[in-house]
């Protein structure tokens, strides 16, 4: 998680990808809940392939660097042999902050 990434840049990188910011929507609506990614693919309609690049990135087609992980809006959970992400604090107040205006 990189706390130096700055909001704008974190929009930026939504307004880019409808695969991040759908991941991004459900994680807040399911909040505190976290989610795998098989369950946020079936949820939102969208491959788990690509699920996993807008979460932490993956080749030339989800930068890694612009990964909510990265931005740190989601944070990674591992409970035995299973990774959950769920939204941070700071994903949620990007969230909150963005239905104001």
């Amino acid at each position: 998680m990189n706390a130096e990434v700055g909001f704008e840049e974190i929009l930026r990188s939504l307004r880019r990808s409808r695969v991040r910011t759908e991941i991004l929507m459900y994680l807040y609506k399911i909040y505190p809940r976290a989610s795998y990614p098989a369950e946020i693919s079936r949820n939102t309609g969208i491959d788990s392939t690509n699920i996993l690049g807008g979460l932490r990135g993956m080749s030339s087609r989800f930068d890694e660097s612009s990964s909510l992980l990265s931005q740190g809006v989601v944070e990674k959970i591992e409970l035995r042999d299973a990774t959950y992400y769920r939204l941070s604090e700071r994903g949620k107040a990007l969230v909150e902050s963005l239905q104001k205006t």
